[in-house]
């Protein structure tokens, strides 16, 4: 699938977008990403496949500078623009891409060489100054730009205007009775999540459980009203906090230990369902994730 747009962005901040002078050429696709299978011998014929990892993945984009002006230093100052964002020293880098059907995606990698702008006529004439960057991602995952939330548990509102009051009263919102959702991870690979409990008035011990694998996230806490507990189960970013009186405060030592995991979104379906030991009509739960991709 090819790339119609992308804005490049450094540690710093500093990002160079495509679409003015800075262009990518048409031969540019993220794809053939490889992969480290381990095999074993046997007894028999052919051999024993023991365990299969993702590679790194290389990103070469190349690309060019449109002249629009002629200009010698024109021409220098916008080579300069792309030495100024795409400097090594300022990994890693986040390489955000939109696909020609319009869906978004980024990618994080590092560069492993400064911007190298290609010599001879064909590359350096009065139509163009052609050039190349060089990445490698040690996280070869391509994730959507958007992330996906699900709301699991919430009170919805039952407004409507024009608003007539009647005698007997309104209800102004209701509580959506559903305890299990379905959340689609349609990625390739499992993904962690943020999970969001608020809690409406004194909630005990929440926690939100796999259906499908009784897997559960289980915390021993006791929430007061207006409460919020923040997780997040990604490899590597693992946090549990707590949010009172707009003071943030970390309670990893609530996470049950003995019975819990750190739930992740399957491919496919993953049925979940929130619980509490009391306080349930008064917990709000809703979860988000992005789903990563291994081509596009």
């Amino acid at each position: 699938m090819l790339i119609k747009d992308m804005t490049i962005t450094n540690n710093r901040g500093d990002s160079i977008v495509s679409g003015r002078h800075f262009f990518i050429r048409d031969d540019f696709a993220i794809s053939g990403l490889g992969a480290n299978v381990n095999m074993s011998e046997t007894t028999s014929d052919g051999a024993h496949c023991q365990s299969t990892t993702l590679s790194t993945r290389d990103v070469d984009v190349p690309f060019y500078i449109k002249k629009t002006n002629v200009e010698h230093w024109w021409i220098e100052e916008k080579r300069q623009d792309i030495y100024r964002v795409c400097n090594p020293k300022f990994n890693p880098m986040r390489i955000d891409f939109s696909t020609n059907s319009g869906d978004q995606f980024y990618v994080n990698a590092n560069l492993s060489a400064a911007p190298l702008f290609n010599q001879g006529r064909a590359n350096d004439n009065s139509r163009w100054v052609t050039g190349l960057l060089q990445f490698i991602s040690s996280d070869p995952f391509i994730y959507e730009a958007a992330s996906r939330k699900v709301d699991i548990a919430l009170w919805e509102s039952n407004l409507e205007f024009p608003l007539e009051v009647v005698e007997e009263g309104i209800e102004i919102g209701y509580r959506n009775p559903s305890l299990i959702v379905n959340v689609l991870n349609e990625g390739s690979e499992s993904s962690g999540m943020s999970i969001r409990f608020l809690a409406l008035s004194q909630v005990v011990n929440p926690k939100l459980l796999n259906v499908t694998t009784y897997e559960a996230f289980n915390l021993k806490y006791t929430m007061l009203a207006g409460d919020v507990i923040e997780v997040s189960t990604y490899k590597g970013k693992r946090s549990i906090t707590l949010i009172r009186n707009n003071v943030k405060t970390s309670i990893f030592n609530a996470f049950d230990f003995g019975t819990s995991k750190f739930l992740q979104l399957e491919p496919g379906d993953n049925l979940l369902r929130y619980d509490a030991t009391s306080g349930l009509d008064f917990l709000e739960v809703s979860i988000e994730f992005t789903p990563k991709r291994i081509g596009v």
